[in-house]
């Protein structure tokens, strides 16, 4: 059988926590200007249900069997209703915080994009601290200004020209206004989703014994019937009419597959990563989200873009390395 050392762990975390976060949203970006016009309803609801088998193939693995699997999903699932039932507050998040992200990255640049997701350590932040009463250092809100700072200088909203007899061009600007603003909404909405959900998780889970897994197969069980509901609320009529994979192309498969599998995996791998291979992983995620962002989608950062995208690796950098932060972090589950 094939080992690794924990230097080749290490690397190996590396590799893959860097491709994971830089190829979700280039892939999300990329899917939404093919202009193949899917649902992301869909392709969340798609991605839960890839995610249910996945998830109880790796069950089955870390029980040694599928009897053994199903014997266990039927004690902690079946048998602790009430148990169960905590899991549908954080499905809840977690499933809007998906459809947000959809829109977050049709609305913004990838690049812009990946910095301000960097929020959630803020938001996560502000958690800890308001609802388990833990004190913030003064180098601590340095951090948290320095990440608050890189994220407004990212964002550049279009200046409307001097001579407003260009309806034309004044609507076109107003335009792209109005999607960044969209996209920076759906992004907040996105980072608060996933730091109340890893706040909440942590403290129903803080001591509790049950496998991973077995906890993210409730979450699918949870998630896969929120989706139908907000697929029958925006895109019934559409769904109905075009069928539930209209649309779908190989970018859009590749994301919902990113969605699926990736965070999964990278759970898994970056459990031998430290801090600061985490801090360095994520900094390179958005170098790279930046420069492939020029080629891809003729995206042109200005010094402005990199003097805040500088700000955010620091800020959200520090922030991570903060056990408060990452503790509650490493059970995010996107």
């Amino acid at each position: 059988m094939l080992e690794f050392t924990n230097e080749q762990l290490s690397r190996i975390s590396l590799v893959v926590f860097t491709f994971q976060n830089a190829a979700f949203v280039l892939l999300m970006r990329g899917s939404k200007l093919a202009n193949s016009h899917y649902n992301s309803t869909v392709a969340v609801m798609v991605t839960e249900v890839l995610k249910l088998p996945f998830t109880f193939a790796l069950l089955c693995y870390e029980k040694g069997g599928v009897g053994a699997a199903c014997s266990q999903m039927h004690k902690d699932i079946v048998l602790q209703p009430m148990d169960t039932l905590k899991i549908s507050i954080p499905a809840l998040l977690y499933t809007l915080q998906n459809n947000a992200l959809f829109v977050a990255v049709e609305n913004l640049e990838a690049a812009v994009f990946q910095c301000t997701y960097q929020l959630k350590t803020l938001t996560t932040a502000i958690l800890v601290v308001v609802f388990l009463g833990r004190s913030v250092k003064p180098h601590q809100w340095f951090a948290l200004l320095l990440l608050m700072a890189g994220t407004i200088m990212v964002q550049e909203p279009p200046a409307l020209p001097k001579a407003q007899d260009d309806a034309e061009v004044i609507g076109a600007l107003e335009s792209k206004a109005s999607k960044l603003y969209v996209g920076i909404g759906a992004t907040v909405v996105a980072c608060l989703c996933s730091s109340f959900a890893s706040f909440y998780l942590e403290k129903i889970l803080k001591g509790d014994k049950t496998s991973i897994w077995v906890r993210n197969v409730q979450l699918c069980l949870f998630s896969i019937p929120l989706q139908l509901v907000a697929i029958y609320q925006r895109d019934f009529d559409k769904v109905m009419a075009q069928g539930w994979l209209h649309g779908f192309c190989w970018s859009t498969w590749a994301v919902v597959c990113m969605f699926a599998f990736g965070g999964l995996l990278v759970a898994i791998v970056i459990r031998f990563a430290d801090n600061n291979l985490k801090n360095l992983a994520m900094a390179l995620a958005i170098l790279l989200s930046c420069l492939a962002s020029v080629p891809l989608f003729d995206f042109s950062p200005n010094h402005r873009f990199w003097g805040g995208a500088t700000l955010v690796i620091d800020g959200a950098g520090f922030l991570r390395s903060e056990e408060h932060t990452s503790e509650l972090q490493s059970r995010s589950r996107s």
